[in-house]
């Protein structure tokens, strides 16, 4: 846990013991999205700032849902700022997923050093926060704790990254990463929108092998289709990534209408 109000960080506990977890992307403000992923069943929800109209309070709210019915709960940010790093592990999220990571090591290792407090790294102090219970809890024990279970997750998108995959996992301290799959790692090697092209997939493949073979780092795959997942269990991913709130339901929707208006009867 980043926290030391009890609030349940399943999807960290389950890889320390060396179990696999199921997450999803959300990219609705609502938080009942949150409620619903948990009672389903999963252990995370990421909770999208990059691409979904989310802003700081959307995260919180989603926030306190993951906490309420013991979810692990990360936050994906779009152009990552050190100021903004410390912001959201104030709200309580348990990790915080970098896109385009390894484009810009400089600014890489300041957004990095931006989870931990000194004299590990430069996160900014405030005693009052709501992840230290407003400062009704002790702020020593909710330091030494976030310093060690705070996630940074690298999204690897670019192709150029890919070529030099091994030297940015060697030159950094990151907690997982998660290949791009069909969404930038794809449009980075035209092959826009198709995850599934053989060279997308060799491109995953490489990033996840990197990974694995790093000590201690977690690896995690997005998928579209949960039937995909095989290949990817045999090369020992650590969690998945699977789909968009939006999209789950918006193929709920259409089957539902294909079923209807496909009943000769309709």
């Amino acid at each position: 846990m980043t926290q030391t109000t009890g609030t349940p960080n399943p999807l960290w506990e389950k890889m320390q013991k060396g179990q696999r977890g199921i997450g999803t992307f959300v990219f609705s403000s609502d938080p009942c999205h949150t409620e619903i992923i948990c009672h389903a069943g999963f252990d995370l929800v990421v909770i999208d700032m990059e691409h979904a109209p989310l802003e700081i309070g959307d995260i919180a709210s989603h926030v306190r849902a993951a906490n309420a019915t013991g979810i692990s709960c990360w936050a994906r940010v779009g152009h990552a700022q050190p100021q903004q790093i410390g912001r959201l592990l104030d709200q309580g999220v348990h990790g915080i997923v970098l896109p385009h990571f390894g484009l810009d090591m400089t600014h890489t290792h300041h957004i990095l050093e931006a989870f931990r407090y000194a004299p590990d790294g430069t996160r900014g102090t405030c005693t009052g926060v709501r992840s230290v219970s407003y400062g009704l809890t002790s702020f020593e024990k909710y330091a030494n704790i976030s310093n060690e279970q705070a996630m940074a997750i690298g999204l690897i998108e670019d192709a150029s990254v890919v070529k030099k995959i091994d030297s940015v996992l060697a030159n950094c301290k990151l907690d997982a990463i998660v290949p791009g799959g069909p969404g930038d790692l794809a449009t980075s090697m035209g092959f826009h929108g198709q995850g599934n092209h053989p060279e997308v997939i060799t491109a995953v493949k490489k990033i996840v092998l990197a990974g694995k073979s790093v000590p201690g780092l977690k690896v995690g795959v997005y998928l579209i289709d949960p039937k995909s997942a095989g290949i990817w269990i045999d090369l020992g991913v650590d969690f998945f990534l699977c789909s968009i709130d939006y999209r789950v339901m918006a193929n709920a929707y259409q089957s539902i209408q294909k079923e209807m208006t496909g009943n000769p009867s309709f």
